[in-house]
């Protein structure tokens, strides 16, 4: 395979916030973003965002798609398609052209979804703050519950 077609191919490159992280500030990529800890501020991707099961925001997403499984406390803006998972709670306002949601999610807000609505550029304004939720209160227990590490016997 060529490099160039690697380097155009979107799940290769994915910026990743990975679990027990905590980010504030605002976020900006041309690749795809993937959040399974805590932000606090915007995230703004030109591919796909994905916040995960235990992924929490406390700011707005721009993306061209954007799949939600966590908690995001913002607004919600995709030129393409959202998904909302079962266990998502969104508190904002959502823009989409197509959405899918999925029983027993959460949503808290506005919602304008059509091919025809008109997605808002993203406001500039002050991060909105995460407040704990139960999944972020029991990834917690359980990490400090958690002994070792995952490598064995690995000397440092």
């Amino acid at each position: 395979m060529a490099r160039d077609s690697v380097a155009s191919n979107h799940s290769v490159n994915i910026t990743q916030v990975k679990a027990g992280s905590v980010i504030t500030g605002n976020m900006k990529s041309k690749h795809s973003i993937r959040v399974d800890g805590y932000v606090t501020g915007d995230l703004v991707s030109e591919e796909k965002v994905i916040v995960g099961a235990h992924g929490e925001i406390g700011g707005n997403l721009l993306g061209a798609d954007i799949t939600i499984e966590g908690y995001v406390n913002g607004d919600v803006l995709t030129k393409g398609s959202l998904h909302v998972a079962h266990k998502a709670v969104i508190v904002g306002r959502i823009f989409s052209k197509e959405i899918s949601i999925e029983k027993g999610a959460e949503l808290n807000g506005q919602v304008s979804v059509g091919m025809e609505v008109e997605i808002p550029d993203l406001e500039a304004k002050a991060p909105l703050v995460t407040k704990p939720t139960k999944a972020m209160e029991t990834t917690k227990k359980a990490q400090k519950q958690a002994s070792g590490d995952n490598y064995g016997t690995v000397a440092w």
